[in-house]
């Protein structure tokens, strides 16, 4: 009694599946695995209902058992056929998986270089704009003579000249963080060399850098990439990670730009670092950016107590 209920309900299965397969033929748009596989399931379905005459009728549906093997021949050509088709729709979803990783890259790429494209307009419009202003003021103001001032009136005007003098190294500093023309005039080595200088100009952090790379052989865009992702891992290892040393090298091997950044400072507890291992809340948002649209790895590695090591890796092709 049980292995009739049972035949009858696989029977009412493979039905169900093979109306439901019969039924998603039109969204497959009629693709050959899923045609196979559904007539696959049909013909399941047929053999089982002659499994199910053979236990409910007086007589099979069909006596010549040449039938029913001929049927299971079938299946398993259906089968077997189906799943080698059915290969092309996986090899479909990984075409659709890389086109929308290309998309995302290209995405991001724009983005970075309308931002970057932004920044050298707005440090040109300081430099061209407000840099004469603050210049001629400066001008007129060397202009007055001092001496015939009292000494409320000449404190002043010394305070007006300092402040102008000082607007103009401000400005300069703003324009070139916008857009260094350090970067553009010298290369990347003596761009971020310079920064790290400013940067830790009180001595208490030093800095060592070691660059092994040919500067032809980077684009423009890898070249501002990669100066920002630096500037920011410096600027964080100077507010976060109270280092001693920082280093960076940066090299060029196989057609590949390593860039390998180290500080021995307090580092980073795994509770700071997301699901896929990158910090949280340290601006790492727009060097995983840069990275990403330069089709680029990197790999963190840290632990509290212990610095932050970061290894970035960027293709040349």
């Amino acid at each position: 009694m049980m292995l009739k209920f049972a035949l009858v309900v696989s029977m009412l299965f493979q039905l169900g599946a093979a109306v439901f397969a019969i039924s998603l033929m039109r969204r497959t748009r009629y693709n050959v695995s899923w045609i196979l596989i559904s007539l696959g399931l049909v013909l399941m379905a047929i053999r089982r209902l002659f499994d199910f005459s053979t236990y409910f009728l007086d007589s099979q549906l069909f006596k010549n058992d040449e039938i029913n093997g001929w049927i299971g021949v079938l299946i398993s050509v259906f089968m077997f056929v189906g799943v080698i088709f059915i290969r092309k729709i996986f090899n479909l979803q990984d075409r659709i998986e890389q086109l929308r990783q290309e998309s995302e890259q290209n995405v991001l790429s724009a983005i970075i270089k309308t931002e970057d494209l932004a920044r050298q307009k707005f440090a040109r419009e300081l430099h061209d704009g407000l840099g004469p202003v603050l210049s001629s003021i400066k001008m007129t103001l060397s202009a007055v003579n001092n001496d015939s001032l009292s000494p409320v009136n000449k404190k002043i005007f010394e305070s007006a000249y300092n402040a102008s003098d000082n607007s103009i190294i401000a400005l300069k500093e703003i324009a070139n963080s916008l857009s260094p023309h350090l970067l553009k005039n010298f290369g990347l080595g003596k761009a971020i060399e310079t920064f790290a200088d400013q940067l830790f100009a009180s001595g208490n952090i030093k800095f060592i850098l070691e660059l092994k790379f040919n500067e032809n052989h980077l684009s423009e865009e890898l070249k501002i990439s990669c100066y920002r992702i630096v500037s920011e891992l410096l600027n964080n290892s100077l507010k976060h990670a109270n280092p001693y040393t920082v280093s960076l090298t940066i090299t060029e091997t196989k057609g590949v730009l390593m860039l390998n950044y180290k500080d021995d400072g307090c580092g980073i507890e795994s509770m700071q670092l997301n699901k896929k291992g990158e910090a949280k809340g340290m601006g790492f948002n727009n060097i995983i950016s840069r990275t990403k649209s330069l089709k680029g790895t990197y790999h963190i590695k840290t632990a509290l107590g212990q610095g932050f090591s970061v290894e970035f890796h960027f293709p040349l092709a």
